[in-house]
């Protein structure tokens, strides 16, 4: 059966789908403020439709609790879309910009125009949140979109596909299902965007992909995001909130702290902390907790229990082959050679390094791939200064985890390995828009323009050309000096223009 379903989704022409939304990008239905809130209440409507089919698919997919499933999950996109059709209006208006003393009577503006067609490759591990988010942006910006949920989340999956086809206007937005050979086959088309949200190794196929188009890329990636606890941070409360955003979806988070650098002073009250919490939220058995998820299935299970050293394990450890289930784990005595600080964890193991010196964190964090967020732990504005200064990552969440995801004024991306562009809030608007530059000058005066015209060889225009004009590296400016460079560039141009052509009306 599932190799039927393969060959049918095989069958498809992606190729014409792409052309039927181009036909209807054309034809302007997608550039009016009407049809874009059209299609955000829309989906909004299907959040609401799909709500309790959608809690019992996840439950399905990695027996995650319907709370975490809402709040982690469907609730944030429908805070990100309520905000979207709050600003929408304003986004869609031209922003006026400033011009210099030659294009002074003209009108300079910024204008937002939609990119095209684009491609949404969405992420298995919070299925609405990392397909709808991004669609939300595609439709606030006026563009037409296929949608690709990952064929990971099965039963999520095709919950999605059914409200998105039964919700959204098919001439402009499509969703397709399928495995890597359909998103190889997608990866072909030439699209005017391309979002991917995934693994650091899979974003590299789709960049080579869109290279050979010259297509413009959103690459929510991954990797190491570190956590720093110092001697100076409340220890319980710190415990508490980086072992909730490692357990949250059982650690299958691109944002879990990935590894925890603690001071040495403070490393064994952190751990007995931390069993505590765990202990407090998941109970004695958190494999009997429906609160804890499910690892998603057994090639992540497989890969995760070879992680765990028997050796090193502070608390935790326990699995489950049948179920997927993996406790939460904290692991001590770890080194910075420890095979499970090469790659991106992705489950809920989380190992404890020591230091005593917090530039030799910095330095360690600085040589690896600039994280997706680095965590700190600090009652200290100056580590915290330091920290800011000197670790560059996607985002730096201080004193707590995952909870800057909550703030749509924050965009939201990577840095360098851990990806590219932005998005959430307007920013989602924005990665789906080209901002148009446009300058309208008066077809009349055009004696003022006669300056810049041939011949050049008047040393008056010359003289003028050199004062005038543009924008040149000087002193640092002076309110004083700036009102009399104004006021003598001023003087000369009209002098010059006054004497050099007569005023025609």
């Amino acid at each position: 059966y599932n190799e039927y379903k393969s060959y049918l989704r095989m069958s498809v022409d992606y190729g014409a789908i792409r052309d039927e939304l181009q036909e209807s990008f054309d034809s302007g239905m997608t550039l009016s403020y009407e049809y874009r809130m059209s299609q955000l209440k829309q989906v909004a409507a299907m959040i609401k439709a799909m709500e309790k089919e959608y809690f019992d698919a996840v439950y399905k997919d990695m027996k995650k609790h319907p709370m975490e499933t809402n709040g982690t999950d469907l609730r944030f996109s429908e805070s990100d879309l309520g905000y979207a059709m709050k600003h929408l209006k304003s986004w869609m208006k031209d922003e006026y910009v400033k011009t210099d003393l030659v294009n002074a009577l003209d009108s300079a503006y910024l204008c937002p125009e939609p990119k095209g067609v684009v491609l949404i490759i969405g992420a298995w591990n919070y299925p609405i949140m990392l397909s709808l988010t991004p669609l939300i942006g595609a439709i606030c910006a006026g563009c037409c979109a296929v949608v690709k949920p990952s064929e990971v989340s099965e039963t999520s999956t095709e919950v999605m596909k059914k409200y998105f086809d039964l919700y959204l206007d098919p001439k402009c937005y499509r969703t397709v299902t399928g495995d890597a050979a359909v998103a190889t086959e997608l990866l072909k088309i030439r699209w005017d965007h391309i979002f991917f949200t995934g693994s650091v190794g899979v974003g590299r196929i789709v960049a080579r992909a869109a290279a050979e188009h010259l297509t413009p890329v959103t690459l929510e990636l991954g990797g190491k995001c570190p956590v720093i606890v110092d001697d100076t941070t409340n220890i319980d409360t710190a415990a508490k909130r980086i072992i909730w955003g490692k357990c949250v979806n059982a650690g299958q988070t691109c944002i879990a702290p990935d590894y925890v650098f603690c001071h040495k002073s403070r490393v064994e009250k952190l751990i007995e902390r931390m069993q505590d919490h765990v202990k407090t939220m998941y109970g004695e058995d958190p494999e009997k907790s429906e609160s804890y998820a499910r690892i998603i299935n057994s090639r992540h299970y497989s890969r995760l229990s070879k992680l765990i050293d028997p050796e090193k394990v502070a608390f935790g450890g326990e699995t489950n082959e049948e179920t997927n289930y993996i406790a939460p784990t904290v692991l001590k005595g770890i080194t910075k050679q420890c095979p499970i600080m090469e790659d991106e964890i992705f489950g809920p193991i989380l190992p404890i390094l020591e230091y005593e010196d917090i530039n030799d964190v910095i330095r360690y964090i600085r040589s690896r791939e600039k994280p997706l967020v680095c965590y700190l732990f600090s009652s200290s504005s100056k580590v915290v200064d330091l920290v800011k200064q000197k670790v560059s990552s996607g985002t730096l969440d201080i004193n707590d985890c995952l909870m800057h995801m909550m703030v749509p004024t924050l965009p939201f991306g990577g840095v360098g390995n851990s990806g590219i562009g932005k998005y959430h809030g307007k920013a989602s608007f924005d990665v789906f828009s080209h901002i148009k530059s446009v300058l309208h000058k008066p077809i009349g005066m055009e004696s003022v323009n006669n300056l810049r015209y041939p011949p050049y060889d008047a040393e008056w225009k010359q003289n003028l050309v050199f004062n005038l004009a543009y924008y040149k590296p000087s002193a640092p400016p002076s309110f004083a000096r700036g009102m009399a460079s104004y006021a003598v560039t001023s003087t000369l141009a009209a002098s010059a223009f006054a004497y050099a052509y007569a005023w025609k009306g």
